[in-house]
C-alpha cells in the first residue's frame, strides 16, 4: 500500500524547548538527530534509488500552521 505523502505532517519545535527534550527515543538532541540521519540513509538504500539532492529552498515541502488546516 503506497502512502499519500501530501498528508504527512511533522511538528517543528525549538531545539532548547521542553518539547524537544521529550524525545520518543532515548538520547540527547544531537544523538536523536544523528539517528534520523542514519535511518534516512538506510531507508534510501533499501529503495535502491539515488538519494535526492535539492537545496533547502527547493525542498518539496509546504509549511502551514495547524490553525490554517
Amino acid at each position: 500500500m503506497k502512502r499519500n505523502r501530501r498528508h504527512m505532517t511533522v511538528r517543528v519545535v525549538p531545539l532548547h524547548s521542553d518539547e524537544a527534550g521529550d524525545g520518543r527515543v532515548a538520547g540527547t538532541v544531537a544523538e536523536r538527530l544523528a539517528l534520523v540521519g542514519k535511518l534516512s540513509r538506510d531507508v534510501w538504500a533499501l529503495t535502491k534509488r539515488p538519494v535526492p539532492t535539492y537545496s533547502r529552498r527547493t525542498m518539496p515541502v509546504r509549511v502551514s500552521a495547524l490553525s490554517d488546516q
